[in-house]
């Protein structure tokens, strides 16, 4: 159910309706007749069949009730017009933060610290659609999230690079309403946050939560960077967090793994965004120390189901899902 939960939240945050499902299910059930060829027999395709109508109808039922969640204007179901109040520069690399106001007037959700809005541009007569976080606790008037620029990649960031290229204050951009399942833990004892590079933008706004409920305290950050100047907030996270509680790491993962050991206690409960190869790298670290896995959250720039381990068998053909 996490990942049905989780799932379902992308789904209404990219407005996918009840109508779509049979669509999608006609096409996968042709796909997968392709695929076995003569082996597709009737038993095997009422079989997925059945199975498809399954998931489909848990995702239409949890979706419904995102979709009810708003509330009853029918504009806040689906793609907004926001204006970009305010675009700044907040780290090398580069990292640009957008504060966005809601153009026609409507309702501002609340949202809890984790959770994202989804942006939508037009480019080459396609829209494209991005998750971006959210990295401050809610103001009642404004959503503010950070860009990476996207030049590691072949292609380049189709969205991420538009959005920070092309896109000024006062111009609009299509958004939806906040949405995700990534939280803090509540009343846990011990919070440590570790952070590659731009996965401090979420881990932040977890941070500035704690701080706003009077429990920083319980909170420690390690935050893993190339340089200094790549490194975004550090001025917001040292006003919060003592030096023992807040690491900026320029080296190697020598350092990280030794700190990681130094740090985590039995109730720890650790919160990663990054890469994947980072995280990757992070829980082999804490699975040496046998800390358990329901105590590890994941925040994922990719579909997570890809970071479940031994998720397609090693004899498999495909590798990745």
């Amino acid at each position: 159910m996490p990942q049905f939960q989780l799932i379902a939240h992308k789904h209404r945050a990219l407005t996918v309706l009840p109508e779509y499902y049979p669509i999608v299910g006609k096409y996968l059930l042709e796909a997968i007749a392709k695929f076995l060829g003569e082996k597709a027999t009737s038993k095997i395709l009422d079989a997925w069949s059945t199975a498809y109508n399954i998931i489909a109808t848990i995702f239409i039922n949890l979706e419904k009730q995102l979709y009810d969640e708003l509330g009853p204007d029918k504009r806040d179901k689906g793609f907004i017009s926001f204006t970009i109040i305010k675009k700044e520069k907040i780290a090398n690399g580069s990292i640009v933060s957008f504060t966005l106001e809601r153009h026609d007037g409507g309702k501002m959700h609340n949202y809890h610290s984790g959770q994202y809005i989804t942006l939508r541009i037009r480019k080459d007569n396609l829209f494209h659609n991005r998750h971006y976080s959210l990295i401050q606790p809610f103001d009642n008037k404004t959503y503010r999230i950070a860009i990476k620029q996207d030049n590691d990649h072949e292609p380049n960031g189709i969205v991420s690079n538009e959005i920070i290229n092309n896109y000024i204050e006062r111009d609009n951009i299509l958004a939806t309403l906040p949405a995700g399942t990534f939280m803090l833990v509540e009343n846990a004892r011990h919070h440590l946050f570790i952070a590659g590079g731009i996965g401090i933008t979420v881990l932040s706004s977890l941070i500035q939560e704690l701080h706003k409920q009077g429990k920083s305290n319980s909170a420690t950050l390690i935050h893993c960077v190339p340089t200094e100047s790549h490194a975004a907030f550090t001025n917001q996270m040292r006003s919060i967090l003592s030096q023992n509680q807040y690491h900026l790491l320029l080296q190697g993962r020598r350092l990280l793994q030794g700190l990681i050991h130094k740090i985590v206690r039995s109730d720890t409960h650790v919160y990663l965004c990054g890469s994947v190869s980072f995280m990757n790298k992070v829980e082999k670290y804490l699975a040496q120390y046998s800390h358990p896995s329901s105590h590890i959250h994941i925040e994922a720039f990719r579909p997570s189901l890809s970071l479940i381990k031994n998720a397609v068998k090693d004899q498999a053909t495909t590798k990745s899902l």
